[in-house]
């Protein structure tokens, strides 16, 4: 560009005429990077320092390496520790919180100022109205912790602050940014001064600026490489599940000893004995906590033995006790947690029982040593799991020791009251002040000492306007010589390159190349998704996944899965975007409408509570009538009206959650993006779900009486229902299961006549062999005359066959690499059983060549009517007037083999 200049002066008068023109510009570029801040993490402890940085007149980048904000504390069920809150005030309760101060100045610091940075918190989120005082463990008899009057405090206040930092940044973007999915990879130094961070998100960028790193801490990530391994934490506590999902790795940790940062006490973490165990998730690494509301409104935990374990929440002195464990409390005492014990309930992690005997009853204990008010209880299985980090990044008032530039909260930096750190709502009040502190801080680095205005003012306010910028033919020389000079520097933006026509998707051949099991890709129904992390922890094993890598795996998938694992484990997965024609290797669904799908764009528009539309699994949704009656609280949906909320809804919510609500909810229709792989169509399904609940029939009786009911309706379907009859070898094994549920009913119910026969005498079972001599006419369709067997023969025949038939062919396609642990050989192996024991039958009585003869009385239509009520069905008395027949002796050699 400057070879193109005509210059009319010397070079060193243009040169100088340049410098003067881009001076001002230059230093007022220069003077914004150094008020901007860069906070990594986009959990509690990132939201709050960010609200103070623009309250100081900063301007912040939000970096996110999830989809959504939120965080851990978005799912934290415990309330704020807050002594001396304004609702203690109002109700006459003085409380310095002294007893939690004894551990040093920053316990001291913490609970004298935390409670303040609390409030200021609340009130910018207008969710005062909301909080509640509630007693919980560690605090005694006072009721200080803040919770929630409904839902659970943390995505309460967590989902308020993401929601006015959201409304700022739509009305002041040239204040604060929010990037999601976007991991931090670096950070950038200058002369041992952190100044920016390398990020990536599609691609590697850079955010320059002062850095505050709130990503979270470490246990959600305990594998060979993880960094509680590398931390030395034992192997005992690793091997725990964990209450933290794979967003707490550490990585920003990491990053921070990489620059200098002292990372102390990294082998200490804390574990809590509330996990609990959901019932068909029992092996999930990753657990959900009970409220600790429960145990302050007066649950206990007890051991097998039903003792309780302790008042105090000590989950490594659990490990030391009997297991299982149960969290347990009285309907009574259940009053002021009433929402808590129905919301577990409904999601069947706690359960309901009449009387502490109908508990001790399963529990296989006497009833006395359940301690426990009379009436109804609630119980849930809980066991201990990890739950936070101690260790971290060692820092003064939020500033890292020993580097310049980086700041960090929340569970990032090194707890320095490891005594209080347990008790409840002291972690939530650690990450609030924490960030409230680093926020501070790192604006007085930054030269600004004082809050200037408020976030309320700031929304208010208007976007300062940019001037027009000129056109480079119409600049004069100076403008000229001062735009490339900023182009250089990088201080204007290069003119972006055009988007590509069309829609844009991962493709197949993209998909194709992420075939190793450290970089595993599937496609399950049209959506390529990243199974890396699902690998090692898969209940069907490493080679179940490890076989469809790259590929296709639709139809095995569909075949062996309930509809909603994909969802169930979505902490496991990641989902990278439709699989399509287009575009190739772009995770994120294209905006156009090109497809023929409502546009992100119109989407986006429907962002305001009384307008408000979400993305689902790619499909659109208003939800305004619901948000006022959503159980998870307005502020649940507000933080995500226009945008996807997929991610976030799959790991709260269960499959079916949106049909349960169509009353409150309208769909609109697919959201526009990548053209989906065509699937092919499952088999119609002619069997009805199942009962809700126990189906109206509690206990064993219930089970017992739908299981038979189950296998009747699937045995009368087998003969009756000529829908499921196609000759088609593929691995559809609806065909398989009712042949073998037929042939199962089949030989229970056999060997229970041949044990009633027994009982009966021989004329009994022989008269029933005779039975099926008489209606060989029925076989061969009744066109073969003395066909040598009957149409029940027959249709055992065709059954196995099929059975046989189809096993064979699903394990050659599925099941050769799998070993007997996956459950893959259990078809076949069934199959199996089944064959060898009616090929022994048949060889034994069948076609047994050296029967004897006997007479008996036949009855005329084959069934003894008369006889009935008196134990006699295939037999007539010799003064009955039946015809007398000579047939096979069965009895003889059956009872010979059974002596």
């Amino acid at each position: 560009m400057l070879q193109a200049l005509s210059f009319q002066t010397t070079g060193e008068q243009a040169l100088s005429r340049a410098i003067c023109a881009v001076e001002p510009s230059l230093q007022k570029f220069a003077s914004g990077m150094a008020k901007n801040a860069v906070v990594v993490g986009g959990g509690i402890a990132g939201l709050t320092a960010a609200c103070e940085l623009l309250e100081r007149g900063c301007t912040v980048t939000i970096l996110e390496k999830n989809q959504n904000l939120g965080g851990n504390s978005s799912k934290a069920t415990s309330g704020i520790a807050a002594p001396g809150n304004s609702l203690q005030v109002a109700a006459g309760v003085q409380d310095l919180g002294m007893d939690l101060t004894s551990e040093g100045p920053a316990a001291k610091e913490l609970i004298q100022n935390g409670t303040k940075d609390v409030e200021w918190l609340l009130q910018l989120a207008q969710v005062q109205e909301e909080m509640m005082l509630r007693k919980t463990p560690g605090h005694g008899s006072v009721a200080r912790t803040l919770g929630t009057k409904e839902h659970f405090p943390g995505a309460v206040v967590t989902y308020a602050v993401m929601h006015q930092l959201e409304e700022l940044m739509k009305k002041r973007p040239d204040r604060l940014k929010i990037k999601t999915s976007a991991t931090v990879t670096q950070l950038i130094t200058q002369g041992g001064k952190v100044t920016g961070v390398e990020y990536a998100a599609g691609s590697k960028q850079t955010e320059m600026g002062t850095v505050i790193i709130a990503s979270g801490g470490f246990v959600g990530d305990s594998s060979p490489t993880s960094l509680m391994a590398q931390s030395q934490v034992p192997s005992q506590l690793r091997s725990l599940p964990t209450t933290s999902d794979d967003r707490n790795d550490g990585s920003a940790i990491a990053l921070a000893g990489q620059v200098g940062a002292n990372l102390a006490k990294m082998d200490a973490v804390t574990v809590t004995p509330l996990a609990a165990i959901i019932p068909g998730m029992e092996q999930e690494k990753f657990k959900v906590v009970i409220s600790d509301a429960i145990c302050g409104a007066g649950g206990k935990i007890i051991n097998a033995d039903g003792v309780p374990i302790g008042t105090e929440l000590d989950g490594q002195a659990m490990m030391r006790g009997k297991a299982p464990f149960r969290l347990m409390i009285s309907q009574s005492e259940a009053a002021s947690v009433q929402w808590l014990c129905d919301f577990y309930t409904s999601r069947k992690v706690m359960k309901k029982y009449g009387s502490a005997s109908e508990l001790a009853r399963e529990m296989g204990i006497p009833a006395t040593n359940l301690k426990v008010a009379p009436g109804a209880l609630y119980a849930a299985m809980v066991t201990p799991a990890l739950y936070t980090n101690v260790g971290g990044i060692q820092t003064v008032q939020g500033k890292v020791a020993n580097v310049q530039g980086l700041f960090a909260a929340g569970e990032a930096v090194l707890v320095e009251y490891p005594k209080i750190w347990s008790i409840s709502g002291i972690p939530l009040l650690h990450c609030i002040h924490t960030g409230r502190v680093a926020g501070a801080s790192a604006a007085q680095a930054m030269g600004i000492k004082d809050k200037v205005e408020s976030l309320s003012a700031i929304a208010n306010s208007a976007a300062p306007k940019e001037e027009e910028a000129k056109k480079p033919e119409d600049m004069s020389m100076e403008e000229l010589l001062a735009y490339a000079k900023k182009l250089e520097a990088g201080a204007v933006a290069a003119p972006a390159a055009a988007a590509p026509a069309g829609p844009v998707g991962v493709t197949e051949a993209e998909v194709a190349k992420h075939n190793t099991k450290a970089d595993g890709w599937v496609i399950i129904n049209g959506e390529a998704i990243d199974v890396t992390k699902w690998i090692p922890i898969h209940p069907g094993g490493e080679k179940a996944i490890e076989a469809y890598l790259g590929k296709d795996a639709s139809e095995e998938w569909n075949m062996i899965h309930k509809k909603g694992t994909v969802e169930k484990n979505a902490q496991h997965l990641k989902m990278m975007g439709k699989v399509g024609a287009g575009g190739g290797g772009a995770p994120a669904a294209a905006a156009g409408g090109g497809d023929g799908g409502i546009p992100i764009s119109e989407v986006e528009k429907h962002n305001k509570k009384e307008d408000a539309w979400i993305i689902l699994m790619g499909e659109a949704l208003d939800v305004t009538k619901w948000i006022p009656i959503h159980p998870g609280g307005e502020q649940a949906i507000l933080a995500y009206l226009g945008k996807d909320a997929t991610e976030e809804w799959v790991m709260i919510h269960k499959p079916g959650t949106v049909e349960k609500n169509l009353a409150h909810v309208t769909k609109k229709g697919k959201v526009s993006g990548a053209a989906a792989a065509p699937v092919q169509a499952a088999a119609a399904d002619d069997e009805a779900p199942a009962p809700e609940g126990n189906g109206g029939i509690p206990g064993i009786l219930g089970a017992a009486i739908f299981l038979v009911k189950s296998v009747a309706v699937i045995a009368l379907k087998t003969v009756f229902f000529t829908g499921n009859f196609k000759f088609t070898l593929d691995n559809n094994r609806k065909g398989t299961i009712r042949s073998a549920v037929f042939l199962i009913t089949f030989i229970i119910i056999h060997a229970l006549g041949n044990f009633v026969d027994m009982l009966s005498g021989p004329q009994e079972l022989n008269g029933e062999g005779y039975l099926f001599d008489r209606i060989h006419w029925t076989g061969g369709l009744g066109f073969v005359k003395d066909f040598p067997f009957s149409a029940v023969e027959e249709y055992l025949a065709l059954a196995l066959m099929l059975h046989i038939s189809v096993a064979l062919k699903r394990t050659w396609d599925i099941s050769m690499n799998y070993t007997l642990g996956t459950g893959r050989w259990n078809m076949i192996l069934s199959g199996l059983v089944i064959l060898f024991f009616l090929t022994h039958h048949l060889q034994d009585f069948r076609f047994y060549p050296y029967y004897d003869y006997v007479e008996m009385y036949a009855p005329k239509y084959g069934i003894a009517f008369d006889g009935l009520m008196h134990g006699r069905i295939f037999v007539e008395l010799p003064d009955s007037g039946a015809e007398k027949v000579v047939a096979p002796d069965l009895y003889s050699p059956e009872g010979a083999l059974f002596k």
